[in-house]
């Protein structure tokens, strides 16, 4: 059938097989293990805060809006209230998930 490569790629270390699968036998295999872990630069604790606040700033503009809207449409006013409120819970819930 041929030859296999197999790769197992972790944060630490990246480990390798050679595979005959004729005779179903291992032809080589080894390991490079990295002194350090990967660190992603691209979400750092003060990017992820920075995120949270504009995502909670634009939840909160959308929920006043939501607001206003409930109080303009007499007719429909409980649906509009219900989803504000729904927004704000969602803007709470989303800055105390930021307190862990």
């Amino acid at each position: 059938m041929g030859k296999y490569l197999g790769l197992d790629l972790g944060t630490n270390s990246i480990g390798w097989a050679i595979i005959d699968n004729d005779v179903n036998h291992a032809i080589n295999s080894g390991v490079k293990i990295y002194n350090t872990g990967f660190k992603n630069k691209q979400f750092t604790p003060f990017k992820k805060t920075k995120k949270r606040q504009k995502s909670s700033i634009s939840l909160c503009v959308i929920a006043t809006i939501l607001l206003i809207v409930s109080i303009i449409d007499i007719v429909n006013w409980r649906f509009w209230f219900n989803i504000s409120l729904t927004t704000y819970i969602s803007v709470l819930t989303l800055n105390l998930q930021g307190n862990k």
